[in-house]
């Protein structure tokens, strides 16, 4: 069954726009997250897309989501776009959702979505897609094997005092996803206690006790990644995939470890300003990242997730255990959905709770 997204999260959003566009734009614009993961991802995505099609791009380094939708929101608002797709988190898919900046797409004008896991597809209430996955990751523990001998692999680390001042955290709530990591680790009720006010304050409540352990919140992941590779900071929560690259390519000591509770899943979703000309470029180009073909090579160089159902895949057993370790069903998914509409409450919580101490 496709995911449907519905007014929950904001009816405004329901008044974009379906159709296959068209339009001169110039060179396809590409936005995605930058340093390695963007290198990465002009070498095996997009330079051999524009080699395939023939149709040029240019591709821009962005930040997160905080950084990213006012850009956004103010160019659609005066008739412009940014970029032509941005890859965002899905709570940030969401967020622009309900300031209705994408565009909407038929879930038949792209070939290759019929080999894309149905739980990973998103529609509005029309059951138009509004989003996109593109690939998948995992935010997983790590450590730095030359400072630790023995890194940890339990969630439940973040409370333990034999870390105390010496873990780099997520900030804020929305980033790292911490409610659900202490609802499933700490609680017998698990993601369910998100559901409720009185559940997620208990959540926070029990996510106070990390704060001790906590020597770096980092909403720069750069920042984290060289002192944990220097030693400084010996061990914490990062992007696997990341970890893994800087592993292999740069020779830093460091592991990454697929939590017992199951490590977080995310992915990055394809959104298209509503304001795009180059829409019928942009319906190529997702088309061409969904190629089960295309998903797997961006694996092997980048060890993200393809997004497409397990019998598509070519990868093998190590392969697909070095990008996804037990793979996306053992993870942990967390509620998007209560980030948005009980924002204003995590925000609170999180500030009177957790901060950046």
């Amino acid at each position: 069954m496709l995911s449907t997204i519905g007014a929950g999260v904001g009816t405004a959003a329901l008044a974009g726009c379906v159709g296959n566009g068209g339009g001169d734009g110039g060179p396809l614009t590409i936005s995605v997250f930058g340093g390695a993961f963007k290198e990465i991802l002009d070498r095996e995505l997009f330079e051999p897309f524009s080699e395939e099609t023939g149709i040029e791009f240019q591709s821009q380094a962005s930040g997160g989501t905080a950084e990213v939708l006012p850009t956004i929101e103010s160019a659609v608002q005066a008739g412009e776009a940014p970029m032509d797709v941005q890859i965002l988190t899905f709570s940030g898919v969401l967020r622009g959702l309900n300031s209705d900046l994408w565009h909407r797409w038929g879930t038949d004008e792209f070939d290759n979505l019929e080999f894309v896991r149905e739980d990973l597809i998103n529609t509005d209430e029309n059951g138009d897609l509004f989003t996109i996955p593109g690939l998948g990751w995992f935010i997983n523990l790590v450590h730095n094997f030359d400072e630790v001998d023995d890194g940890p692999t339990s969630w439940n680390a973040l409370w333990d005092s034999r870390w105390e001042d010496s873990l780099g955290l997520m900030t804020p709530a929305v980033t790292g996803y911490l409610p659900d990591i202490a609802a499933v680790t700490r609680f017998d009720e698990g993601q369910e206690l998100l559901e409720t006010e009185e559940g997620i304050e208990r959540v926070f409540e029990e996510l106070e006790g990390i704060t001790d352990q906590g020597a770096l919140w980092y909403t720069n992941e750069a920042n984290f990644q060289s002192r944990l590779a220097q030693g400084e900071i010996p061990a914490g929560m990062l992007y696997h995939d990341i970890t893994r690259v800087l592993r292999i390519e740069q020779d830093a000591p460091i592991e990454t470890t697929f939590a017992e509770e199951g490590s977080i899943f995310e992915t990055g979703e394809w959104v298209v300003p509503r304001t795009s000309e180059n829409l019928e470029d942009v319906r190529t180009f997702i088309d061409y990242a969904l190629d089960p073909e295309v998903q797997d090579r961006v694996a092997r160089q980048l060890f993200t997730t393809p997004v497409q159902e397990d019998e598509h895949t070519s990868l093998d057993d190590e392969e697909y255990e070095n990008a996804a370790g037990p793979g996306i069903d053992a993870a942990i998914h967390p509620n998007f959905e209560m980030y948005v509409e009980q924002e204003e409450l995590v925000n609170t919580l999180w500030d009177e709770l957790i901060g950046e101490r």
